[in-house]
């Protein structure tokens, strides 16, 4: 006797879905999809679906017109993303009909549909409708799914017409964990499914269950799981547990040495068993096989390893503790904090603070060179422990090691503190200094935020030290940098910082920082002294500021103040080539002045004049009423200068300037004048 679900359209020309794969290579890849082309498969009327997380509305759609037309065979897809881990963990598909799209960028608990173009209707699926599969028996993190051969396409999701092994199955193996096998081995080959129903009795079991632990004398272990299905059956399905484990189908009750689960019509659907490490064990690793069986069937085993540890006295401590700070005179630094907890203690835990450091086990009071945490039973549950560093310190580095301790406890622990106190910033004038150039989406260093930079510009005649200013994103009130070195700016002239991050694009910074990272569409950057705000940049998205990929925002030379850089209309994208191929002028003058238009220029003095205008000789005459020399600049309708010239007589050589229209800047004596220079 043997029964199946089959759904009506199991007779047809269908695309069917015969298997999902969420691998565990680096980034959770590869990502994989296996469809049957049951009968003649004219891919182009169909679409593919996803539905992420805890999310009701199927999106994302993929076009499978790429597969083209198929006949009783398999075709994939994958992800830009696996690329190199579908090559090196399923070779066979070397050669395979297969296609690339980010709609099976699936995390385990997402599901998938294909559907018919015509009409939007679900030709088969994988996954429960609207419902995060987190921890749900169809989940498929770290693991895969494959189609009982003879079933779908089911016009919807019906688990029992899969097996799933359960979640993390395939958890550090993989060839490119340097494993000896690959995932298209570990999964059982692909392209394996078959429209024939089988009558063989079948059972599958989910992957190896570890981390059965507890103390001596605490016993039994925390729970493990894994799933069971099975098909064809003519009997109970048995599953054993070896020596030392239990098994249960019901959390927290029930364990023994076996459970049995009874087949409907054959069928056992997937089946979640929870297993445990008896109680009473004496220190050891244990390990062994559950083993799943029922008559006609071949038995399936599941590994089962745990580990009962000496009931020592012992403390763990958990957390990151960051860099402390503060300026000269305004300690102490903000607090930071870890976690301490204890079992089968003796005595107290002691924490002990190194020098220029202290702690408390209240937040903003009670701070001294140590504390004590008494036990209770031998037990201390987990305690915060705050941490500052002391004030009154003068400007330096500090560094000490936090000690944990208790007497009978074998070793100590220790935590690595460090902190700086900054010497008081010299504060200039609201924009004395002011951000010029900023690489908010840098290219050719990589990943943000290799490669992110900005660049700070003096407006003033004598040079400003920035050390201990401050940088902030004024998005993001955690991400704060205090600028630890002296750092001059000199007069009327550039400095240029960078983010600490390498590659950084082939640059050569005045100074580095962390934490702060320049955001890609509307970001803020903060240059603070003193809790003043010296300059701040402001950028939106493209609306008014510019919007560049691998090419710097840079203000306009011809704006070069606090007020002017607060408008995108001063600020364009760099056109000079640096480093590693991004655009950028860092650290030096900016290659663009603000887009000029003639129409916003008069002529209000007759004290210069441009002849021929307009030209075609090569060269004009600029004749002054004084005798003294003349400063000449010419900047095309970008505003980009294309000649600088001093000119002693009146002739200036114009022969490699294009047909068109340009602005020319005339200095003399403290007087300057715009005109128009058209050029024939």
């Amino acid at each position: 006797l043997f029964t199946i679900t089959l759904s009506l359209a199991s007779y047809g020309q269908n695309p069917i879905i015969t298997a999902i794969v969420d691998g565990d290579c680096s980034g959770g890849n590869p990502k994989l999809l296996e469809i049957y082309a049951d009968g003649m498969v004219d891919f182009s009327l169909y679409s593919l679906e996803n539905q992420i997380n805890a999310g009701t509305t199927w999106g994302n759609t993929q076009d499978l017109s790429g597969l083209g037309t198929v006949t009783d065979g398999f075709v994939y897809i994958t992800t830009t993303g696996s690329a190199t881990s579908i090559t090196s963990e399923f070779p066979s598909l070397a050669t395979a009909n297969i296609i690339t799209s980010n709609t099976i960028n699936l995390n385990g608990d997402d599901r998938v549909r294909i559907i018919l173009n015509s009409s939007g209707a679900t030709v088969d699926q994988y996954g429960v409708d609207g419902t995060d599969g987190t921890g749900a028996t169809w989940e498929y993190a770290d693991s895969y799914a494959k189609r009982v051969d003879g079933t779908g396409p089911d016009a919807g999701f019906i688990e029992v017409n899969w097996t799933i092994p359960g979640v993390r199955t395939l958890n550090n193996l993989g060839t490119c964990q340097g494993g000896a096998d690959t995932f298209e081995t570990l999964i059982g080959g692909i392209g394996t499914y078959t429209t024939t129903v089988s009558t063989t009795p079948t059972i599958n079991v989910g992957g190896a269950v570890s981390g059965l632990d507890y103390f001596e004398a605490n016993g039994p272990s925390n729970e493990g799981t894994f799933t069971v299905s099975a098909l064809n059956l003519t009997t109970d399905l048995t599953v054993t547990a070896p020596m030392n484990f239990e098994v249960s189908l019901t959390t927290g009750t029930g364990f023994g040495s076996s459970v049995a689960i009874t087949p409907n019509m054959g069928t056992i659907a997937t089946t979640t068993i929870f297993v445990r490490l008896a109680a009473g064990l004496t220190s050891n690793s244990y390990m062994g096989d559950a083993t799943a069986s029922s008559t006609g069937a071949a038995d399936q085993t599941v590994a089962l390893s745990g580990t009962v540890s000496p009931a020592d006295p012992q403390f763990t401590i958990t957390g990151f503790i960051g860099d402390f700070s503060y300026f000269e005179g305004a300690g102490p630094s903000a607090e930071d904090s870890f976690n301490v907890e204890g079992l089968f203690l003796t005595n107290d835990i002691t924490v002990t603070a190194p020098m220029n450091f202290e702690v408390s086990l209240t937040t903003g009071t009670g701070f001294g060179s140590s504390v004590s945490i008494m036990p209770t039973t031998g037990t201390v549950n987990n305690t915060e422990i705050f941490v500052r560093m002391v004030s009154g310190l003068t400007a330096n580095s500090y560094t000490g090691d936090i000690t944990v301790s208790s007497t009978g406890v074998a070793m100590d622990e220790t935590i690595g503190l460090s902190g700086t106190v900054s010497p008081v910033a010299t504060c200039a004038n609201v924009g004395d200094i002011i951000i010029t150039e900023v690489m908010q989406n840098p290219s050719a260093a990589g990943n943000d935020p290799n490669g992110e930079y900005f660049e700070l510009y003096n407006t003033t005649g004598s040079p400003i030290d920035i050390q201990s200013w401050i940088i902030k994103d004024e998005t993001s009130t955690t991400e704060t940098h205090v600028i630890a070195s002296s750092v001059v700016v000199p007069a009327m002239g550039y400095v240029l910082l960078a983010n600490e991050a390498t590659p950084n694009g082939g640059i050569t910074p005045d100074y580095t920082y962390d934490v702060v990272s320049l955001g890609n569409s509307t970001d803020g950057l903060i240059i603070e002294c003193s809790s003043t705000i010296i300059d701040q940049v402001i950028w939106d998205n493209g609306a008014t500021f510019p919007d560049p990929t691998g090419a710097s925002m840079e203000l306009s030379i011809n704006d070069l103040n606090s007020t002017a850089n607060d408008d995108g209309a001063n600020w364009a994208e760099a056109i000079t080539s640096f480093g590693s191929g991004d655009l950028g002028t860092p650290g030096a003058a900016n290659d663009n002045a603000s887009t000029l238009s003639v129409d916003s220029f008069d002529e209000p003095t007759n004290n210069f004049a441009i002849s021929p205008n307009p030209t075609n000789t090569g060269f004009v005459n600029i004749t002054t009423k004084s005798n003294t020399t003349v400063n000449v600049s010419i900047f095309d309708m970008l505003g980009k200068q294309v000649i600088s010239k001093t000119l002693n007589d009146t002739r200036l050589n114009v022969s490699d300037l294009n047909t068109g229209i340009y602005i020319v800047k005339l200095d003399q004596n403290g007087t300057s004048v715009t005109k128009k220079l058209v050029i024939k």
